[in-house]
């Protein structure tokens, strides 16, 4: 195409330019420049001075133009050659250029001229200065500290990274790194730290009061949905300009360390983090909460909202890098990361825990979090998928505890048995969280030597919790006084008042049921007494009185089932040991009872950590046999083996204890008797000497 008085080009020169991502055109590198001599000096990225260019416009015609464009680096003025010199024509366009007789025949205006040659010095300067990013000016560039540099040497000097203020190209001749000024953005704004304490609290000195926020500064915002109220709990500053709300956010000894930002002239979050070099804070309300649950999300404008709703929440930084155990101090944690994954260092931090976690799930079209109404969030948190349960964990988690049972053995095996000594030996001692069942012959004395076997726990401080349904509470106290006084009961009132004030002074709680009742109701106040008291053991007497509760007809094994594991879930989550007594199976007389002949299925021996079997030798009554305690089943230490029991009916105890001292007293008595009869000899004697 050609014009009079204009320029000649040929379309077949096309090749020659190519177009940006963006849609601006540009010019190809076969332009007849010449290379700067000192491309990297502080004066700017590139010494432009007497560089021609050659540049590509599309009229409306679609025609394509080429000029020479001279920049004076002086006044960075640009001058239009109306008259170009052949030499700085490159060969290759020779022949293919008309001359432009003068500036008024310019095809192009001046205002257009303009918009082609857009500086980019304001959005640059636009988008550090909130950042507090300090920055230096050249005629040509603008330079910085590179923040690539930084983050890999943070001791080092500040490295120097050069930006191109007419393309916001940037290069950094130190790491060898360049690129545009999009990816510059993207690099900075990852970049939190780098702050310095003097920069910090200068910057917030400057900000103004919530009370210089106009009335609707934040309608068309981020934080439309949150009052002022919530802002002002969270410490909300407003910067000079009116234009971002600052947010100050300070570690665990209360000191300022950072801050974030909220623009308010975008209904899209445009958020700042900037904080003090290695002291990176999760963004959440200040002061301690007393919360069970905390929602981890993605931005400050997250956590405001959610807080608008009394929902706890924390936004951590961009990066990893700080300590996350210092937020998990609860016992549940929900992540709404919005279909993106949640950050690795954090579900690190949960498994190390070993806190549950879930994950809200969200559909592809959601709303962000900040834009949704209260009942929106609530239905929102109400859909979640669980990621790490409360009921799996990992050998990270339990190596210290496993390390804690081999130094400390004492403290491992349980409470000791006093009364029991052999006992020690072969189930180590009393352990919370665990089950054990007791069985024996009707008759063979169960609830007696169960009774005592309590009784020398609690005496050790052990606080139990007894509910006998087959023999009343009354009776069950009587037996117990009566085994820890080790002698009949006296009817004297003050000296039994004195025996009732050291027995009252045991840990020791009953249940007032009596005869059949249902498992839930018992299981209810079980864990009350956990609760209030702290019990750490409970006695049932017996598991044959939790069945036929039900109103429709069912089988009493199933029953008996249902009970035990609702049992072994109790003694499990509270931590508490649970002794249930359980009547045998029929078995032929004389037959020794097995751990099979527990009455029901085989679900309550397997249910059971520890099966005990009261065995009688000879006779059924329980104060003229011997009888022995077998472990058939001891799930900790493993050892099996049998604790012979002999009934004293003096202090109504099956084990050694007062009979032992019973002996000791029969052999006083009786060398107390010898030394009298042989005094009264001696003195006989004497008498008929004289």
């Amino acid at each position: 195409m050609s014009s009079s008085g204009g320029i000649n080009i040929q379309t077949s020169l096309s090749f020659l330019f190519q177009k940006k991502e963006d849609g601006v055109l540009q010019e190809n590198s076969r332009t007849n420049t010449k290379p700067p001599s000192t491309p990297y000096s502080k004066t700017g990225l590139l010494e432009k001075s007497n560089i021609s260019q050659t540049t590509r416009l599309i009229s409306s015609g679609h025609v394509r133009v080429f000029r020479n464009i001279a920049y004076n680096a002086e006044g960075s003025k640009r001058h239009v050659h109306t008259d170009p010199p052949q030499r700085d024509i490159p060969c290759y366009l020779q022949g293919n250029i008309s001359e432009v007789p003068n500036a008024e025949d310019d095809l192009f205006p001046d205002d257009f001229e303009e918009e082609l040659y857009y500086d980019m010095e304001d959005d640059i300067t636009d988008f550090l200065t909130p950042r507090l990013i300090a920055y230096e000016e050249t005629d040509t560039s603008i330079i910085i500290p590179c923040p690539l540099c930084l983050s890999t040497h943070r001791d080092a000097p500040a490295k120097e990274i050069f930006i191109d203020k007419n393309t916001g190209h940037y290069v950094c001749p130190w790491c060898n790194r360049d690129g545009s000024w999009e990816e510059l953005m993207t690099l900075l704004s990852e970049y939190e730290e780098g702050l310095t304490d003097a920069q910090l609290n200068t910057y917030l000195a400057t900000t103004l009061p919530l009370t210089h926020l106009p009335d609707d500064a934040l309608d068309q915002s981020p934080l439309m949905g949150v009052s002022v109220k919530t802002l002002e709990r969270f410490g909300a500053r407003l910067t000079n300009d009116e234009s971002r709300i600052v947010f100050p956010v300070s570690n665990q000894s209360g000191e300022v360390v950072g801050f974030h930002s909220v623009s308010l002239l975008h209904p899209i979050p445009q958020i700042i983090r900037r904080y003090v070099t290695g002291e990176s804070r999760a963004f959440t309300r200040p002061g301690s909460s007393n919360s069970q649950q905390v929602v981890f999300v993605p931005t400050c404008c997250d956590v405001l909202v959610l807080a608008e709703n009394n929902i706890e929440a924390i936004s951590l930084p961009s990066k990893g890098g700080m300590n996350v155990d210092d937020y998990l101090g609860v016992s549940k944690v929900l992540l709404w990361y919005r279909g993106e994954p949640p950050p690795r260092h954090l579900l690190l931090a949960l498994i190390h825990c070993g806190i549950p976690a879930a994950v809200v799930q969200s559909k592809d079209n959601d709303s962000p979090i900040h834009l949704k109404s209260g009942a929106e969030i609530k239905a929102s948190l109400k859909q979640t998928i669980p990621v790490l349960s409360e009921f799996t964990t990992t050998f990270q988690q339990l190596k210290d505890k496993v390390y804690h049972r081999l130094t400390h053995k004492d403290e491992t095996c349980g409470v000791q048995w006093q009364r029991f000594s052999d006992l020690n030996n072969i189930l180590l001692g009393h352990r919370r969280g665990e089950m054990t069942i007791l069985t024996g012959p009707t008759g063979s004395g169960k609830t007696t030597f169960m009774a005592e076997y309590s009784l020398d726990l609690s005496i050790q401080g052990v606080k139990t919790l007894w509910g006998s349904f087959e023999v009343s509470v009354v009776r069950l106290c009587e037996v117990m006084l009566q085994q820890y006084t080790g002698a009949p009961l006296p009817h004297d009132h003050t000296a039994f008042n004195t025996i009732a004030a050291q027995f009252s002074a045991l840990p020791l709680h009953f249940l007032t049921y009596h005869g059949q009742q249902d498992v839930a109701s018992v299981l209810k106040v079980m864990n009350e007494a956990v609760d209030v008291w702290g019990v750490e053991h409970v006695v049932i007497d017996n598991l044959q009185f939790m069945l036929g509760t039900l109103e429709q007809a069912s089988d009493r094994w199933w029953e008996q089932d249902r009970a035990v594991s609702a049992f072994r879930r109790f003694a499990t989550i509270r931590n508490c040991h649970v002794t249930l007594i359980a009547h045998p199976k029929k078995v032929p007389e004389g037959q020794p009872l097995a751990i099979g002949s527990v009455f029901g299925g085989a679900k309550v021996t397997q249910e059971a950590d520890n099966v005990l079997i009261l065995q009688v030798k000879d006779g059924a009554t329980i104060t003229s046999s011997r009888k022995l305690l077998q472990v058939v089943k001891n799930r900790y230490g493993g050892q099996l083996g049998m604790v012979p029991l002999k009934f004293h009916k003096e202090s109504l105890t099956l084990s050694s204890c007062f009979r032992q001292k019973s002996k000791q007293k029969t052999k006083e008595e009786a060398s107390l008797d010898e030394e009298d009869s042989s005094q009264s000899l001696r003195r006989l004697r004497i008498k008929r000497l004289k």
